[in-house]
């Protein structure tokens, strides 16, 4: 059996292409034309396993990821069949997970950013953070990258890293001053509370939020919820069990959750962005994501 490691993902996998086969595939999910699963977890003290599968009939793909959660992280595997159920190739996850979770970030911008928008703001300095602010150099022109942080030399890390790579990239201390006349900002962390305040947004904004894939985790203020015109997610079924800054918000009062739609309705045609507004983005990662990666890996694969 042939068994991808993140190393060969990484040779084989181009963000660009992963963001166009996702559009293509929300675009099926929406249309009714692909199916994916919400994430079902298993735990017992700190240990965890979870899994979620996804199937692509127009790819002739299938498949799903099963993680384990322990103290020191995860670790992923992804399993790709073909639609005859034949077994294609497994791919270690950890890698893939951060191309994909970015290509739907590409996504989102591509879709929902506000028209002419120049100015970013990262939160966020793990290790998804660089294929974060690749996928908005991709989807925007830029003429300012600003990145935050809760430490200083991973912040200054990212931001040299970023400059390396011809991003004009900027790092700031100040959360609020990040988010100042940005059109698009994107958070990627694991914080339990809200790392910017969602009065300091622009009223024409895109906001990402990537990391809050816990009910526990915020890293969205009710400000920033509240003032969302359009709130969309890669799955409502997974958004309402798993996002803590949408959870939250709700508990508040802040957000109706069955107001919230999903990134394969903007796809297909069914919700588009609202001419003027702050409108929120938030993933939870999905198993189609996962699956259409690895079928582009696949190929790639093959195709050598």
């Amino acid at each position: 059996m042939i068994h991808l490691e993140d190393r060969d993902v990484g040779e084989l996998l181009d963000l660009r292409a992963t963001t166009d086969a996702l559009e293509a595939a929300f675009g099926e999910l929406g249309r009714g034309e692909a199916a994916t699963t919400t994430r079902v977890r298993a735990s017992v003290g700190s240990s965890m396993a979870s899994g979620m599968a996804a199937i692509v009939p127009a790819a002739g793909i299938s498949g799903g990821k099963l993680y384990g959660t322990h103290p020191g992280g995860f670790s992923f595997v992804v399993a790709l069949f073909s639609t005859d159920g034949g077994v294609l190739c497994t791919l270690d996850g950890d890698l893939l997970t951060r191309i994909r979770t970015a290509a739907a970030t590409a996504l989102a911008v591509r879709r929902l950013a506000p028209s002419g928008a120049r100015v970013a703001a990262l939160f966020g300095t793990g290790n998804q953070s660089r294929w974060q602010a690749q996928a908005l150099a991709q989807e925007l022109e830029l003429d300012e990258l600003r990145i935050w942080g809760r430490s200083a030399q991973p912040v200054d890390e990212l931001t040299k890293w970023a400059r390396d790579q011809g991003l004009p990239a900027r790092a700031l201390s100040d959360p609020g001053d990040a988010v100042d006349g940005a059109g698009v900002v994107v958070a990627v962390t694991s914080s339990y509370t809200p790392v910017f305040p969602g009065e300091r947004l622009g009223d024409n904004v895109l906001v990402c939020g990537v990391g809050s894939t816990k009910p526990e985790r915020r890293e969205l203020d009710g400000a920033t919820v509240a003032k969302a015109a359009l709130i969309v997610t890669d799955s409502c079924d997974g958004a309402v069990v798993e996002c803590g800054d949408l959870i939250q918000a709700a508990s508040e009062g802040l957000v109706d959750l069955s107001d919230v739609r999903e990134l394969s309705d903007v796809v297909s045609g069914r919700v588009t962005r609202p001419d003027h507004g702050v409108v929120l983005f938030e993933s939870q990662g999905i198993a189609l994501e996962d699956v259409v990666g690895a079928g582009l890996a696949y190929r790639a694969w093959m195709a050598r």
